[in-house]
């Protein structure tokens, strides 16, 4: 059998690509805002609008998965980025760019969700909570090294060499994936008698916890996004240059990677994963709204990457508390689903209140509030199972 790390190094680098994607555009805000006349409104909805197709096609890349192999639909999706990445970097028409992030999103969601699951088939009951730990720390590993070069590179490029970069980066992990990624053993084995069975439908009990679960992943993003994505244009306007300023704002992304995977491991030990996930929303909530209020920038920045770190492997496991070895592929899909939504809508949304405030710090208090709803999501996700287990 092919080395399970191996396989997880493969799908983690993958899905970097797909952070550094995301963050790419973000990262050259200010320079885009000027560049194209474009508000702060119109570069929140490029950046949901990757995300937002995971609200149209998490659920049904579940089911493609599993009639199609996960394997095929990632590296299709891996394409789909790939070609929307160049459609971006072609054109800076605003409709071009938007459909250019559009195909882009669609073939990330293909990536995130499967990659997930592929993971999830090769670590259950393999310490699962430090692999996503590993696996999600790719996420804010694309992020910080798109806000780190991006800005310096438009500097020297210009705006369409820099978007040719996560185009490379895609075609890249398409052959990564191509050549390292097998399928485990036991789902080969029982790959047929799945297809022969129709899904059994999804009890309430599972519906309510991946959507709750959902929503936790869903705000606990948002809440780490909008800072990150906000971010230099505030500390622009605070003075400082474009390529600073996306350096400061990194260090939340550099130092998020080794707090997931501890913070996993340090949570798998100590066996409360309820209080510690509280105690991370409260901190969260907490770093992000003293931001704004001080001058100490990268040192809130760093300790807003450090209490980040805990929650996130232990979020990601949420859906396997509910969920049948069946109905994974449709549940997470589902968490997915809700997570996508959020995550479309609520950047477009801060852009506004950027506009209509006309302060710079306004997406820092929406994200605060954000992790505190995350929170609230949680603690009915505990409820909901405490319930369960009482009927049970």
């Amino acid at each position: 059998m092919p080395n399970r790390w191996l396989i997880l190094l493969a799908l983690t680098l993958a899905r970097v690509t797909m952070g550094f994607q995301f963050q790419s555009l973000a990262a050259v805000g200010p320079a885009l805002t000027t560049e194209t006349a474009i508000s702060y409104t119109a570069l929140g909805t490029l950046m949901g609008i990757y995300l937002l197709p995971g609200a149209f096609f998490a659920i049904p890349s579940g089911w493609l998965g599993k009639r199609f192999g996960d394997k095929r639909l990632v590296i299709t999706g891996l394409a789909m980025m790939t070609g929307g990445g160049a459609l971006l970097a072609t054109s800076h028409v605003y409709e071009v760019m938007f459909a250019g992030r559009l195909i882009s999103g669609i073939g990330a969601v293909l990536l995130n969700v499967l990659v997930t699951k592929m993971v999830t088939d090769w670590f259950t009951g393999h310490r699962i909570v430090t692999a996503m730990g590993i696996l999600i720390s790719s996420w804010p590993l694309g992020i910080a090294v798109a806000l780190l070069t991006m800005g310096p590179l438009t500097e020297v490029i210009g705006l369409a060499w820099a978007f040719a970069i996560p185009v490379a980066m895609c075609a890249l992990a398409l052959l990564l994936i191509a050549i390292v990624y097998t399928s485990p053993g036991d789902v080969k084995a029982n790959k047929a008698n799945s297809n022969e069975n129709a899904i059994r439908g999804l009890s309430p009990f599972e519906l309510w916890g991946v959507l709750l679960g959902g929503c936790v992943w869903c705000f606990y993003n948002i809440a780490f996004i909008l800072p990150l994505s906000f971010g230099p244009e505030f500390l622009t306007a605070q003075g400082m240059g474009l390529a600073a300023a996306g350096a400061i704002v990194s260090l939340t992304s550099w130092l998020i990677i080794p707090a997931l995977p501890m913070g996993g491991w340090f949570a798998e030990h100590i066996g409360r994963p309820t209080t510690t996930m509280v105690v991370s929303f409260i901190a969260i909530a907490t770093v992000i709204w003293i931001i704004p209020l001080t001058s100490s920038y990268a040192l809130m920045f760093a300790i807003l990457g450090l209490i980040f770190g805990p929650a996130g492997g232990l979020i990601m496991t949420l859906p396997t508390r509910v969920l049948r070895d069946e109905n994974r592929a449709v549940g997470m899909g589902i968490f997915f689903t809700v997570y996508y939504i959020g995550m479309g809508i609520f950047p477009t949304i801060a852009g506004y209140i950027r506009d209509v405030s006309g302060n710079p710090a306004a997406p820092f208090w929406f994200a605060g509030a954000m992790i505190l709803v995350a929170m609230l999501a949680l603690i009915g996700f505990r409820i909901l199972c405490i319930r369960n287990l009482r009927r049970s």
